[in-house]
Parts: C-alpha cells; sequence; structure tokens
C-alpha cells in the first residue's frame, strides 16, 4: 500500500512539474517593445536578403539615401513617410501613411538603420528604407490578442489589385504613376510561414494576417514598395474599358494614345492585344478595368479592379 502511495505522489509531483514547466514555457515572450529585439527579428525575418541603408537621425525624424532614392522617415507615427525618386527621367515624391489603428510610441532609430516605433500594447511598427532603394513597412505581432491587420495608405494615390493577385497604387486622375506593393508575407517566431493577403479598403492597402493553432508568436508581417519597378501610365475608367469592344474601337483607341500620350507602340498588333484584355476586363465580376504602361515598358497592360 505503502507503495501504491509512494508511486502517486510520484506521478502527481511529476505532472505538476511537467504542467508548470510547460506553462512557463507558454508564458514566456519576446519584448516587441524593444528596438533591438525588433531589429534582430525584422532582419530574421526578411526573405530576400536586403538590407537597410544607412539612416541617420535629421530634422526631428530620420533620413536616408541611396543611389535612386531619398527617404525621410517621421519620428511622429501619425506622421507619413516622404520618399523622393526617379522613374524614367521624372522626380517623384510620395508619401506612405503608417497604420493608424495601433498604439504606436515615437520611433526610434535601430543599429542597422531600422527605425522602430514601439508598442506596449498592441503591434510594433519598423520601417527600413532598403539599399536598393525599396521601402519596407514592417508589423511586429507579439501575441493573439494583438491586431493582426495593417491597412496603408499612399497619399494621391488609389490601392488596387489586379486580377493575378498584384497589389499596388495607382495615382488618381487617371494618368500617372503605378507603384507596385511586392507580395505579401509573414513568418513566425519558428521561420514557418503564415498565412497572408491584401484587400483594398477604399483607397488603402490592408494586409491582413491569419495564424494557425501553431503559429509560434511574435508574427512579423511586410508590404514593400517597389520604388524600382515603377511606372507611368494610364489607368482607363470602367466605362473607356467597356467601349473597347471590337478590333476597330481598340485600333482607334491606340491611336488616341499615341497622339496625346506618346504611346510608344505600333497599333496594329498591340489593338488586337488590346481588345483581348479589354474583354477579360469586361467579363470579370466586379467589372475590370486596364492600366496600360507608357513607360519603361510601353504597351503592358494589368487589370484592375474598379
Amino acid at each position: 500500500m505503502a507503495s501504491v502511495r509512494s508511486l502517486a505522489i510520484f506521478t502527481v509531483a511529476t505532472c505538476v512539474i511537467a504542467f508548470s514547466a510547460s506553462s512557463a514555457s507558454a508564458d514566456t515572450v519576446t519584448d516587441t517593445a524593444d528596438v533591438a529585439t525588433v531589429v534582430s527579428l525584422v532582419s530574421d525575418a526578411a526573405p530576400d536578403g536586403a538590407r537597410p541603408a544607412e539612416t541617420a537621425e535629421a530634422d526631428g525624424g530620420f533620413s536616408a539615401t541611396t543611389a535612386t532614392t531619398e527617404s525621410a522617415i517621421p519620428a511622429d507615427p501619425s506622421d507619413p513617410i516622404e520618399v523622393h525618386t526617379e522613374v524614367t527621367g521624372r522626380t517623384v515624391s510620395a508619401k506612405i501613411d503608417l497604420p493608424d489603428a495601433l498604439d504606436l510610441d515615437a520611433g526610434q532609430l535601430g543599429v542597422d538603420g531600422t527605425v522602430v516605433y514601439p508598442s506596449e500594447s498592441d503591434a510594433t511598427v519598423a520601417i527600413q528604407a532598403l539599399e536598393n532603394g525599396d521601402t519596407r513597412v514592417q508589423t511586429i505581432i507579439p501575441d493573439r490578442g494583438a491586431t493582426h491587420e495593417a491597412t496603408y495608405g499612399l497619399e494621391g494615390y488609389r490601392a488596387v489589385i489586379d486580377s493575378s493577385g498584384q497589389a499596388g497604387f495607382v495615382q488618381k486622375g487617371g494618368a500617372g504613376l503605378y507603384v507596385p506593393v511586392e507580395n505579401a508575407w509573414a513568418t513566425d517566431a519558428t521561420g514557418a510561414p503564415v498565412r497572408t493577403y491584401y484587400e483594398v479598403r477604399g483607397d488603402r492597402l490592408a494586409q491582413i494576417v491569419v495564424p494557425s493553432d501553431t503559429t509560434a508568436y511574435p508574427i512579423v508581417a511586410d508590404p514593400t514598395w517597389g520604388w524600382r519597378n515603377a511606372a507611368w501610365g494610364l489607368t482607363l475608367s470602367r466605362s473607356e474599358t467597356a467601349s473597347i469592344k471590337d478590333y476597330a474601337a481598340a485600333s482607334g483607341f491606340c491611336t488616341a494614345l499615341v497622339k496625346s500620350k506618346g504611346l510608344a507602340v505600333a497599333c496594329g498588333a498591340w489593338a488586337s492585344y488590346l481588345q483581348i484584355q479589354a474583354a477579360t476586363a469586361n467579363r470579370q465580376w466586379p467589372r475590370g478595368c486596364l492600366h496600360i504602361v507608357v513607360a519603361p515598358l510601353p504597351g503592358a497592360i494589368s487589370h484592375t479592379y474598379c
């Protein structure tokens, strides 16, 4: 009887110790409000090895300069990131709004050039002006109770997602710049991918992160503005896209584009291509519109949702 009682006590004690160890492990969290920790997290998570450019404090914020891009990153998270670059010989100035639903503190400069906006109660944001000229904005989600969505705006532009799933921003007003946003990605604390995708909400682009039961926190999630791959073009309205119903209409439209926008294409074969793309857009639901690139790759066509 004594041996049975001893065995029972030993079993209970073992379970208590195991449970306590498990609980302690589950309660161990990464301090995503610590700048050095965030710098390490985003460095490890980045899938392409792109590094932030040299960044310094300037005018109450931070500045970074590469061969193609100048970036002014604010200390105040309610202010936008200002980017100045050139696309096919034209100067572009743009402002990226940071997510406004997060309780962010003032930006702090990390040792590698990452600017971190800590949050004690929600997701932290980290900005990197990359050496290749692109702009990377990352959210670091500390736990399941934190916000798993981040919404971004580009002043003077509207967010679009084309029929292939490519996200970007098109300058308002028809003719203007198209700035692609690289494919969304998110990884957890073990390096495992986490499901994530974009949605258009008004003029803004939202990244949604969907964890699984096995996701280990914190999660690092990222959209990157691809200034290097930006293009000048013309976004057709729904009625303009609908009007291109046959070859004659497409050919006439091409002639008008060549005359008014200097589109460097021969209208014969390209008009057939335009007609096919317009027919595809006209069959989509929701209805699609066309974006026609003028430079640097004249005549390239992508589909956006109107």
